[in-house]
């Protein structure tokens, strides 16, 4: 199963989130490297810091203003995936197209990811499964208490496995099971909901988000056959320390000097 940082980006800035309240996310700071907490609302020193924490071959970048209609931060997450040539990027860029999730797709370690937020209907999902490029995006089901996140109010109404049987049949691989109102809340999974959609999934490739607060929590979802975990928060607040990743044996070790290619 692998570990997945997470980078929120809004106005050039790396933030951390609570409860999806956007309004309040606040730049990050971090005691991920341990001691006393710092300053790494950079995108730069965050993805920094998390490669040489966790060596990551994935790491999953939310826009938050191009997911709100207000701006984009292109340029930062550009630079990202300069400065990381062996990660392969999750990028949730409030896609609503085809053709937006083609031009995203057109560097290959960049997989767009299709969320429930912004999704107009689920008829979408056939012709956003698979634009001209060949690229095959990930779809998230932006979740909370109370079923699906949409804007749409052809959406929101859906049941859950409604959405991932959908997308199963529309060819995705993978999809993102995200519970947007645990976010940065370090108040643990909902399990038993987890079990019915890994169960109503298929053969879907699963990643679970938000809420994560323990190793517990991780080896849950290992056991529960989730193949990916996004981590934020928990890291951020040393719920989970890298020590317990490898431990775990869900992180590789580091080498001294950090990862090939920093």
């Amino acid at each position: 199963m692998r570990i997945i940082p997470v980078i929120d980006l809004r106005d050039g800035r790396a933030v951390r989130g609570k409860s999806g309240d956007r309004v309040h996310y606040r730049p990050v700071t971090s005691r991920l490297a341990g001691g006393a907490s710092a300053d790494l609302s950079d995108p730069q020193a965050l993805l920094a810091a998390y490669r040489a924490a966790l060596g990551p071959d994935m790491i999953y970048v939310a826009d938050l203003d191009r997911i709100s209609g207000r701006g984009d931060n292109d340029e930062h997450f550009r630079r990202l995936v300069e400065a990381a040539p062996d990660v392969l990027f999750l990028w949730d860029g409030g896609f609503g197209d085809a053709a937006a999730i083609a031009r995203a797709s057109r560097n290959g370690r960049v997989v767009p990811v299709i969320g429930t937020e912004t999704l107009r209907s689920i008829e979408e999902l056939i012709s956003l499964r698979r634009p001209a490029t060949g690229s095959r995006a990930v779809l998230s089901l932006d979740l909370d208490r109370g079923g699906i996140v949409s804007r749409s109010a052809l959406v929101s109404p859906l049941r859950e496995e409604e959405i991932l049987d959908k997308a199963r049949r529309s060819g995705f691989g993978s999809a993102i099971l995200l519970f947007l109102d645990r976010v940065g809340t370090g108040e643990g999974l909902p399990r038993a909901r987890l079990e019915r959609l890994r169960r109503a999934a298929g053969e879907l490739d699963l990643i679970a988000g938000g809420g994560i607060a323990s190793i517990d929590d991780l080896i849950f979802l290992r056991q529960t056959g989730f193949s990916g975990a996004l981590l934020a928060t928990a890291l951020h607040d040393r719920l989970i320390s890298p020590a317990d990743l490898r431990r775990a044996g869900l992180v590789r070790r580091i080498p001294a000097g950090g990862p090939a290619g920093r």
